[in-house]
């Protein structure tokens, strides 16, 4: 109990000390520390799980890109078989890995139909890997020309026209006044 006075106008020094730790006291009541806390762990757990769930997803989603991709690669090798078993029971069968003597002039001629301005010339260091029965087969070509659609023409015509080619890297630098593009074709053919 309390021994203010209220006769008494002045108080005393512990009159004093007791208001300060009653009011001190009603202010902890006032605001309680402990929700605070509470929210504050509750946001710091939130935030452990979003950034195990982003995790998470970035992974699944690296996951399933790849797995489309190997998708498409099968889909692909499914295409070709078809076609070659097509081509086998009709009696029509092409070897696509048969050497072609007339390669280089077939390129060239790719090159005047993609409407390149420059002539392609000859690959710089054609090189050939064996592996087993067929011989890997790589052309390098330097091609400088104003369009870029020409270029990329040429390369999508040399896959199409010619059987078994396909780009094996491709690198397009712009320059000021014309595209440059590196491109290594390459080509499996049976051994002689």
């Amino acid at each position: 109990m309390s021994t203010l006075n209220a006769e008494n106008a002045r108080l005393t020094q512990d009159d004093r000390y007791e208001l300060a730790t009653r009011a001190q006291n009603q202010q902890r009541l006032n605001s309680p520390r402990h929700f605070i806390m509470l929210g504050l762990l509750l946001l710091v757990i939130m935030l452990i799980v979003l950034g195990v769930a982003w995790q998470t997803r970035s992974a699944a989603i690296s996951q399933n890109e790849s797995a489309a991709r190997d998708l498409v690669k099968v889909q692909n090798l499914i295409e070709e078989i078809n076609m070659l078993q097509a081509a086998q029971s009709s009696g029509t069968e092409t070897d696509i890995y048969e050497p072609l003597p007339d390669l280089y002039s077939t390129l060239q001629s790719l090159g005047t139909r993609a409407q390149l301005k420059n002539d392609i010339g000859i690959p710089r260091d054609p090189g050939s890997q064996t592996q087993g029965n067929v011989v890997l087969k790589t052309y390098k070509y330097t091609i400088n020309d104003p369009s870029l659609g020409h270029l990329l023409d040429w390369v999508k015509l040399a896959e199409q026209e010619i059987p078994g080619m396909h780009a094996q890297s491709l690198k397009i630098q712009p320059r000021t006044q014309f595209w440059n593009m590196e491109v290594v074709l390459a080509r499996y053919e049976r051994r002689p």
